[in-house]
């Protein structure tokens, strides 16, 4: 669902005109993500605005400071002056692991991943990305179709009103999904909410049965936080299901459990404003939902804690 691009620093700080429009066509939210590339793109972006007037080079520093919230990703890819400028590094690294595009000021060699910024359309092909798509339901897809927003997080929130720690079908996509925020970011505060219901374990239970739980689901050297909610009477529904950081977030149809690649889920990208507002009405403190307690914390080789 996420599409890296390069983008030449000197490409989108040619014009105020040009900065704001790419800049706007990029975040987590949009399906695509600029590459800090080279590492210090924002630097170099900056710097290539000196010729613009004070008051748009001032506009550029702010938009630049909330890009890295949710527009912006650093995946260490290496950039080597003796290679070249800017966009022979591009091509070579394209060709190493491939860019969706490259947004350069120029096309001298007519590269067909190579897009002008002055020429720039949102309808291109290589700009024109899905915002949703169905994705089969077993534990390995739907994560992959996660991966980059569990990558450059570092809070990670599940919510499913449904989850039940012991149905394996649950386990088997958190299992999944928390591989891939340890291998990348394993610093990231991880959280499911589910929702009470007199049916279903609360979190008393979970914390009883942890040690049978979650060896082999949770990664041992990560911990995840779960939290248990009531709805309140004539207050919020509390049905849909999402994953949600502080980067954006992606509403998933049917939930986190595998029912098997025989079925599928929708999933779509979610604004950056609705992503936010739906983290503040999980937060601890809330006034949309009632807390059941205890929230527990749990590591990997089923120890918990009450928090």
């Amino acid at each position: 669902m996420f599409y890296e691009y390069a983008v030449e620093p000197q490409a989108i700080a040619a014009s105020w005109a040009n900065f704001r429009y790419i800049i706007e066509k990029f975040g987590f939210d949009q399906g695509r993500l600029i590459a800090e590339f080279p590492k210090r793109w924002l630097r170099e972006v900056y710097d290539a605005t000196i010729s613009l007037p004070p008051v748009q080079r001032k506009r550029v520093e702010e938009a630049l400071n909330q890009a890295r919230k949710n527009k912006l990703i650093r995946t260490g890819r290496p950039y080597n002056e003796s290679v070249g400028d800017w966009l022979q590094n591009a091509v070579v690294e394209h060709q190493r692991v491939p860019f969706r595009a490259i947004i350069a000021n120029a096309n001298p060699t007519n590269n067909r991943v190579v897009l002008a910024a002055a020429e720039l359309d949102e309808s291109h092909p290589l700009m024109n990305v899905p915002h949703d798509q169905a994705v089969h339901r077993d534990a390995k897809s739907l994560a992959a179709a996660m991966k980059e927003i569990l990558e450059f997080s570092s809070r990670v929130v599940f919510i499913d009103p449904f989850f039940d720690p012991f149905d394996s079908r649950y386990r088997a996509t958190f299992r999944e999904c928390l591989d891939i925020v340890r291998s990348f970011n394993p610093n990231a505060v991880c959280e499911i909410h589910y929702r009470y219901h007199n049916a279903k374990p609360a979190n008393d239970a979970i914390e009883r049965e942890a040690p049978h739980l979650f060896p082999g689901t949770f990664p041992n050297d990560l911990r995840v936080i779960i939290f248990c909610w009531r709805e309140k009477a004539g207050g919020e529904d509390f049905h849909d299901r999402y994953l949600l950081t502080e980067r954006g977030g992606i509403a998933v149809g049917a939930g986190f459990s595998a029912e098997g690649a025989h079925q599928t889920t929708d999933m779509r990208l979610m604004s950056y404003e609705l992503s936010q507002e739906k983290l503040k009405a999980f937060a601890r403190g809330t006034t949309c939902y009632e807390l059941v307690e205890p929230v527990i914390r749990v590591a990997g080789n089923g120890q918990v804690e009450r928090i």
